[in-house]
């Protein structure tokens, strides 16, 4: 069961969601919350797990207020305005709804977060010695995939998508993410960042040079400036020569 709130300064769309949560069978309503700051009082006090969230609200709106919460549940945007859908998925949002959207639409938007929570539980049994293939949750291809940390050979960033590339994999998987979140999700202890646009695993680093580092595959990456001296700390950790 997942429990939600929904977010929207109007009535009547408030009560549309409603509707729409009372015919998912898998859904429990916590709340209807008319504000972001009525909505942070319920996540202070409720466990929730998803949120469907208005983006154009008075005062403060969806986005920001996503942004300033500081371990956010699943959320879906809901709004008329289809240009905030590139911002909604930066802040990683499961879903995107256009109002005005069809039971039928609400339903599949509904399985996109019972299947993500599934993959976040995975997740976290990882990170508590539960599951030795430790994963990470990423949207690509209209779908949330989980990706086990140890196939994961390096990131690259390209514009508004990250490339994760796979040892499993012939070809990288697409994601529409910002470098700074993936870093965040990654444990650092295994994966380092070694240029803006450019995260490594560390198990897959083979050579290290002035400048660049080749991975076990052979695929050579440059080193930025900003972020030499974490990658000399690491090598001069284990005693590593550079060539």
């Amino acid at each position: 069961m997942l429990r939600v709130i929904a977010i929207d300064d109007e009535p009547l769309a408030l009560r549309q969601i409603a509707a729409y949560i009372s015919k998912v069978p898998f859904l429990q309503q916590v709340a209807l919350c008319q504000s972001a700051v009525e909505a942070q009082h319920v996540l202070d006090t409720n466990e929730v797990d998803a949120i469907f969230c208005d983006i154009n609200m008075p005062d403060l709106n969806g986005l920001d207020f996503v942004r300033s919460l500081p371990d956010p549940p699943l959320v879906v945007f809901t709004t008329a305005y289809s240009e905030y859908a590139i911002a909604g998925f930066k802040v990683e949002a499961v879903d995107y709804l256009l109002k005005p959207f069809t039971l039928r639409e609400f339903t599949e938007t509904a399985g996109r977060l019972r299947a993500r929570q599934e993959l976040v539980e995975r997740a976290r049994g990882a990170e508590q010695g539960e599951d030795s293939s430790d994963v990470i949750c990423v949207r690509a291809d209209r779908m949330d995939i989980a990706l086990p940390l140890k196939a994961v050979r390096y990131v690259q960033g390209m514009g508004e998508y990250l490339r994760i590339h796979l040892t499993d994999r012939p070809r990288p998987v697409v994601t529409l993410a910002t470098m700074k979140s993936m870093e965040e999700r990654l444990p650092s202890d295994r994966f380092l960042r070694i240029h803006r646009s450019s995260i490594v695993a560390l198990a897959a680093i083979r050579e290290v040079g002035r400048g660049y580092l080749v991975l076990t595959d052979g695929t050579r990456l440059s080193v930025g400036d900003n972020y030499r001296h974490t990658l000399d700390a690491w090598v001069a950790d284990r005693g590593i020569i550079k060539h």
